[in-house]
């Protein structure tokens, strides 16, 4: 029997002893909120195997093998149940890792994004109320079974599919645009951690790869990544645009029509450097930077008004002075405003492909049946949707979900002696490019991000509840070198038996030598920076205190002998690309130069998908130059 929570009751008692084991100040109902997210989880299969994991803990046999401590998890000492939990999570066995890291993510999460928990971190949470903004677009209410019709329907609403709903719209098509999440506005940017992730968030903020090596953040609400993400707003480098027009045959890249699609959508969406004023976080990264002697420059946003103060660390759970230029405020009013309709909470589950053409989607809005007539269908649902929305369809191309990029990030994190308050200040203001090309074009670049208490939470190691609860109070004082990797070799999107998408990503050895070089380079700019202590967001805690000769190199080589593998070291990609990949041929790409799929007449993608390798920078600008590329291309095709 399952539970309301859908884990077996033996494993929501489990789950609850792990979760106050894990936390030692957590709610005694902290277990069954955790429970409540598990059974939220997208795939079944997730949900079945921790209910699995946690039947497991009780087992005497299983427990005497794995830890020689022959007792059920729940009957074991505290002190027992700390050390069996810390083995798992620095096991040479990397499902164990898996399991720790599932069960520590879901339970110090939670935790951490309460509602007032974290006060006692001295993070002080909202700064004050949402403002009472009405909402300007009207979506449909879809009450029942439903059939529309329209010139041109879009699947997603972010940087793809918001600025090809404007662009079509302004030629007289009739555009419906299907978005996944829901529809939110300054509002109902409460600014509490735990109700963003769930309502603004892909799964919750729970997105990951199948091993958990990598956590997948990605927006999922009206105006997609562009409504959550850190409004940095590089163009595509000329570099990069050369070898996309080199090596994949896509000599539009380099050539001014798409220098001019750039252009335009940098300039609707007011792209500038004077809203660059440095938090905390950045003034120690140029410190360190500045006193070694590195690169650093500003940071291009898509802001108007930006207040760059306290309230702008929050912009990753929605900008409550609609200073930041998302699609939500740009684009899809554009849309609005010409008659575009908006479905928002709309699963789309296939593309109905007759006589080998396109003819509109089907999907699913609660309980209720929608179906989308329209001989114009722009998917545009991102680098993990797309492509499992044509796998679904029955599309069948070799390049179908393959050559996934994600930009691995990750950070060296430090404790300083002065209050950085890192969830403060503009989101992102500098940057540094002195390792961005290592080799033809790979390397890294290095950024600071807010870090709130859930982001805390991901890196902080876990050896004891006692340890843990301590690093997490050093939440005030913690800066950051963060670390943008351009990979060079890709993961797999593929789907399981309910169609629901898998991502697959190992990072490779050639990425792998370019992360540890970016670790050795983050700890060199913090110590330049003055930290006190030095560490990554690895299993087991690993620090140095700058100081003594040679301290660094001694570190990297504990870093390295502890291993920085799947859930050894905490990876997150906030950009996701190439997975229905642009090129010159069906064996090797999925779109044509026109985005259009190849074989299926009618059927288009737009959106950081089609990117044919990873882009280096922050992908938003790319895709929108893309997408405004990409409308006039579906325009003629359209005529």
């Amino acid at each position: 029997m399952r539970g309301e929570a859908g884990l077996s009751p033996t494993a929501q008692a489990v789950l609850r002893v792990v979760a106050a084991t894990l936390v030692e100040d957590g709610a005694p109902e902290l277990g069954d909120r955790v429970a409540r997210k598990v059974a939220a989880l997208p795939r079944a299969a997730d949900r079945a195997e921790l209910d699995l994991l946690l039947r497991f803990f009780e087992s005497r046999l299983v427990n005497l093998v794995l830890s020689g401590i022959p007792r059920p998890f729940t009957r074991m000492s505290p002190g027992q149940r700390e050390r069996y939990l810390a083995a798992w999570a620095t096991s040479r066995l990397p499902p164990r890792r898996k399991a720790f890291q599932a069960l520590k993510r879901l339970v110090t999460v939670t935790h951490y994004t309460t509602a007032g928990v974290a006060r006692a971190l001295g993070y002080p949470g909202p700064l004050g109320p949402p403002p009472a903004v009405p909402k300007p677009i009207r979506p449909i209410s879809i009450t029942a079974d439903t059939i529309l019709t329209c010139d041109v329907v879009i699947v997603g609403s972010g940087a793809g599919g918001g600025v090809v709903a404007a662009e079509l719209a302004a030629t007289g098509r009739d555009v419906i645009v299907l978005e996944k999440g829901g529809y939110r506005n300054e509002a109902d940017f409460t600014h509490q951690e735990g109700e963003a992730l769930e309502g603004m968030y892909d799964a919750g903020g729970l997105l990951a790869t199948r091993d958990l090596g990598v956590v997948i953040l990605q927006g999922a609400t009206l105006g997609g990544g562009t409504v959550i993400n850190y409004t940095t707003s590089f163009p595509t480098p000329d570099a990069v645009r050369e070898e996309w027009a080199r090596d994949h045959t896509l000599p539009h890249f380099a050539r001014p029509e798409f220098t001019r699609s750039l252009d335009i959508v940098a300039q609707r969406l007011g792209v500038n450097t004077a809203h660059a004023a440095p938090s905390g976080r950045d003034r120690v990264l140029i410190r360190g930077l500045e006193r070694l002697g590195w690169h650093h420059g500003l940071l291009p946003r898509n802001v108007r008004g930006c207040s760059q103060d306290d309230g702008c660390g929050y912009c990753g759970y929605g900008c409550r002075r609609g200073a930041k230029q998302s699609t939500l405020v740009t684009y899809l009013q554009d849309a609005a405003a010409r008659g575009t309709r908006f479905v928002v909470s709309c699963d789309v589950r296939r593309v109905v492909i007759e006589r080998g053409m396109a003819t509109g989607v089907e999907g699913r809005v609660g309980p209720h049946v929608l179906t989308v007539r329209a001989p114009t269908v722009v998917v545009a649902a991102g680098s993990v949707h797309s492509p499992a929305l044509l796998l679904r369809s029955g599309i069948q191309l070799p390049a179908l979900g393959r050559h996934l990029a994600l930009h691995p990030a990750t950070a060296v994190l430090a404790d300083m002696d002065e209050d950085v308050r890192p969830w403060t200040g503009t989101v992102q203001a500098h940057y540094s490019d002195q390792f961005a090309d290592l080799d033809q074009g790979y390397g890294f670049k290095l950024e600071t991000a807010p870090v709130h208490p859930s982001l805390q939470a991901l890196a902080v190691p876990w050896e004891s509840a006692a340890q843990y609860r301590e690093r997490m109070t050093r939440l005030p004082r913690t800066a950051l070198a963060g670390i943008l990797l351009r990979d060079r070799f890709g993961g797999r999107v593929s789907i399981d038996r309910d169609g629901v998408p898998i991502v697959d990503y190992r990072l490779s050895r050639y990425d792998a030598g370019h992360l540890r070089r970016a670790i050795a380079a983050g700890a060199e700019v913090l110590e330049a920076a003055g930290a006190r202590e030095i560490w990554l967001p690895l299993a087991r805690s690993i620090s140095y205190r700058p100081g003594p000769r040679r301290a660094r190199e001694e570190w990297l080589h504990r870093v390295d002998v502890a291993g920085w593998g799947p859930n050894e070291l905490l990876l997150v990609t906030f950009h996701q690309m190439a997975s229905c990949r642009m090129g010159a041929s069906a064996r090797t790409s999925v779109v044509d130069a026109e985005h259009r799929v190849w074989g299926v007449p009618g059927l288009y993608v737009v959106d950081a998908s089609v990117f044919p390798t990873a882009s280096g920078v922050n992908p938003m600008l790319t895709v929108m130059g893309i997408a405004h590329r990409a409308a006039g291309a579906i325009a003629t095709h359209t005529i």
